[in-house]
Order: structure tokens, then sequence, then C-alpha cells
């Protein structure tokens, strides 16, 4: 004898075919944009977690076999040195430098110093008044590829130089360069800085920031003076200087740091 109730048998599955009906509508509701009603769309996990960008970093290198290779520690810049001399951490001279600058003295294994390296000059020109003006001499000019990209702001392309400048005697430096001394081979005084954009500033690598002719009290045994220019090339002609420059040119900024 048949029990089943009156009406065929798909009836009896109406109550879970509703059930489900129900929970399909419940989930597509909870499941419906937030910004459906005009509200703003939601930020994507991407978005959400996106921090700031990160700052430009000079690419690694390999040193080539006997020298290494210098970064500091936000990897903002690095140069090739001579794989028995030091870098170390100095305090700057007098002068002016933006927050967080760097500096660093290249060293020898005897203590020597060879050259400085300082970031974020802000020291202002002195003024160069035409009874100051002195005669200038360019030892040697070297191209500095900083990166590259093109530089932020300079009279000419970034340059390893080695210069002098007349006083009672020829006043002699080794550093890297993008401005011009002066018109017709006069000059007050020779910077050796190059701009490097934000967030080094300006650059300066060698010897000393500017380059000016000092009087005789002035003067000391720091100060590196010739009698002649044919002196001071013979002086600077040595392999001792040419490893110098190979060192001054090789320094390199963050790429993007300097556009």
């Amino acid at each position: 004898m048949d029990h089943r109730p009156s009406g065929g048998p798909g009836r009896r599955h109406q109550p879970q075919a509703l059930a489900a009906a129900a929970l399909v509508l419940t989930l597509i509701t909870a499941c419906t944009a937030p910004w459906a009603d005009g509200g703003a769309p939601a930020p994507s996990a991407a978005s959400a977690t996106a921090g700031p960008a990160e700052p430009a970093r000079t690419p690694l290198r390999e040193a080539r076999e006997g020298w290494k290779v210098f970064t500091d520690q936000g990897r903002r810049l690095s140069f090739e040195l001579p794989e028995k001399w030091v870098v170390q951490l100095i305090e700057p001279g007098p002068g002016v430098y933006a927050p967080e600058s760097l500096h660093y003295a290249v060293r020898t294994t005897e203590g020597v110093t060879i050259a400085e390296l300082h970031t974020g000059i802000e020291t202002p020109e002195a003024p160069c008044p035409d009874a100051n003006l002195t005669p200038y001499h360019v030892i040697s000019s070297e191209p500095l590829e900083l990166t590259d990209e093109a530089p932020a702001s300079a009279e000419f392309e970034p340059r390893v130089v080695i210069r002098i400048i007349a006083g009672f005697r020829f006043f002699g430096s080794y550093g890297i360069t993008d401005r011009l001394g002066g018109a017709d081979g006069f000059a007050c005084t020779l910077s050796n800085t190059v701009d490097a954009g934000d967030p080094l500033g300006r650059v300066s690598f060698g010897e000393v920031e500017v380059l000016a002719p000092k009087t005789p009290e002035n003067t000391g045994p720091q100060n590196v003076t010739f009698g002649t220019i044919g002196e001071a090339q013979k002086h600077y002609d040595t392999p001792g200087y040419a490893t110098i420059r190979e060192m001054l040119g090789s320094l390199r900024i963050a790429p993007g740091a300097a556009g």
C-alpha cells in the first residue's frame, strides 16, 4: 500500500529546494560589493599593503683584482679603491652640510689621507671681485659617469680633474667637478664638487672641496705647491696619481638621484 502524500513524488523535495534557494540568496547578498549602493570601492589588498616607494640604490658591484668596493650603508653611492686602503667615517671640517650628510676619508695602511668624500655640501660660494681673479691651469681632465642618466644641473658633464691656481706659488688639488673654473683661464677659487641631486646634494671626492690660493703665512705642509706649471705636471704624472684618478673616476651614485 502506497503511503506517499498525494501530489506526486516531486513535492517531498520542495522544502529542501526552497531552503537552498534562500541560502544562495543570502550568500549573494553578503558578497555583494559594498559600493553597489553608491559607496566608495574598498581598496584592494595590494593598495592597502603598499608602503612608500623604495629609495634608489646604487647597483652592487664586483671588485676587480687588487681592488675592493666601498658602499655606504644606504647604498646611495659606491666607489672602488685599492684593497690595502681603508675607508673611515670622519667629522667634517668647517663648512655647512645638510642633515644626514656623509663624510668619509680614504686612507692608506700608514694612515695617510688620500681623499675625503662629503655629501650635502651647502657652504655658500665666496664672492669673487675682479681684483681677486688669478690664473689657473688644468693638468688633467677625464669624464666621470656618476650614473647612466644626465646630470641634474651642471655647467658641463662631471669630470675628474687635477688643477692648479696661482698665488705666491701654484697651488694644486685633485677632485671631481661639474663647474667651469672661470672665463679666460682666470678664477678666484676652483670648486671640486658635483651636483648629485636628491638626497645627496652637492658631493666632493678628492683633496679639498674648494681650491684657493693662499698667502705665505697660511700655507702649511698640507698644501701642495709648485714653482712652475711644468713642475706641477711632472709631480702629477706618476703611477700613484693614476691610481687616485682611477678611484675618483669609479664613484657611482644611486640611479635617479642625479635626475
